[in-house]
């Protein structure tokens, strides 16, 4: 049973255009531009990650589907991508991560994430998660939110997973200090549950609530919901005077994963080839550094080039349906590079 599904963002998505379009620096502009294809990337890996969920568990009464719960207690705030609840109280809480050239794990159980030259640290996903699960269980707890046979709470159990990309890449060391099964591909998670479903004794049977008390729960959650609002103007600076002009900008989109190069009538003359081999079979793909193309046959990378070609000047990414345009956010120059057959 699915009681929530994922809140929109699309009002964050069109705040965030609304900003592309005023007379904003080129590194308030940089950082806007940054924010927005973060939250689209996001928005993607989340909702492939409710996919799979949705899929397995909408039509089941044995379990609970909560997207996308937003917790505000005691001071503390837990965004919480996904939670998947059964009648044995094992609460799964899930987050979602999306590393587009996936994650690699040291012994001692530092996250690392390759940027196209070299390997970075980032942030633990399973600390975070255990933030967000601290956070739940004290919301919980306080609020008297189990369930209660006999007058006593049934114990709840807690279980932190983080969800990767199917195609993500995940490098596991032979020993690691935490348990790294938990971290699971988002097409792999729902038969990895099956096998723990399987192993279930029949001494936790005396556990087991029923469907309705499940659905009770789950709602109480529900209805800790807080949905968040977040002033981009504020964060990024940008102050916003009345009656100013604005500048025409278009939506910026989230570049395609793979594209390749196609015929077309409007293409530009010169199709782009690889630095080393020459080849034209390349991909466009973003970096820490910017975008660069991918060659296909050497695996080599050749930068893509500021368009006006000026000291300091930086580099943006235009679409117009399937046209991709290299464009100097600083001068405004721009010039079709790339289109997406």
């Amino acid at each position: 049973m699915i009681l929530k599904s994922k809140d929109s963002r699309q009002e964050d998505i069109q705040e965030l255009n609304r900003l592309l379009g005023l007379n904003l620096s080129a590194k308030q502009r940089f950082l806007v531009e940054r924010e927005l294809k973060c939250l689209q990337a996001g928005e993607r890996n989340e909702q492939n990650s409710a996919y799979y969920l949705d899929f397995s568990y909408k039509d089941s009464q044995n379990w609970a589907v909560i997207h996308d719960l937003r917790i505000e207690h005691r001071g503390r705030v837990a965004q919480i991508d996904h939670l998947l609840i059964n009648r044995f109280l094992d609460v799964y809480v899930l987050e979602s991560k999306n590393y587009y050239y996936g994650i690699k794990i040291t012994p001692e159980g530092e996250f690392l994430v390759w940027n196209g030259k070299g390997y970075q640290a980032i942030e633990s996903p399973v600390e975070q998660n255990a933030r967000h699960i601290q956070a739940l269980q004290m919301s919980v707890d306080d609020r008297n939110l189990a369930p209660r046979r006999f007058c006593f709470a049934i114990s709840i159990n807690y279980r932190n997973f983080v969800l990767l990309a199917p195609t993500s890449k995940i490098i596991r060391p032979e020993k690691a200090p935490f348990d790294l099964s938990s971290i699971v591909k988002a097409d792999a998670f729902v038969s990895y549950i099956d096998q723990i479903m399987d192993k279930k004794s029949i001494i936790e049977a005396p556990k087991l609530i029923g469907s309705d008390t499940l659905r009770d729960f789950a709602e109480k959650l529900v209805r800790l919901h807080r949905p968040g609002s977040f002033d981009y103007a504020a964060k990024f600076g940008v102050a916003e005077v009345e009656g100013a002009n604005a500048v025409s900008a278009p939506p910026v989109v989230a570049m395609p994963e793979a594209p390749t190069y196609g015929p077309d009538t409007d293409a530009p003359a010169n199709k782009p080839a690889c630095r080393n081999c020459r080849n034209e079979n390349l991909t466009i793909v973003y970096g820490k550094f910017g975008y660069y193309f991918k060659c296909g046959v050497c695996d080599g990378n050749t930068p893509i080039k500021i368009t006006c070609g000026k000291d300091g000047h930086n580099e943006r990414i235009r679409k117009e349906g399937q046209k991709f345009f290299r464009e100097c956010a600083d001068c405004g120059s721009s010039k079709l590079f790339f289109v997406n057959p």
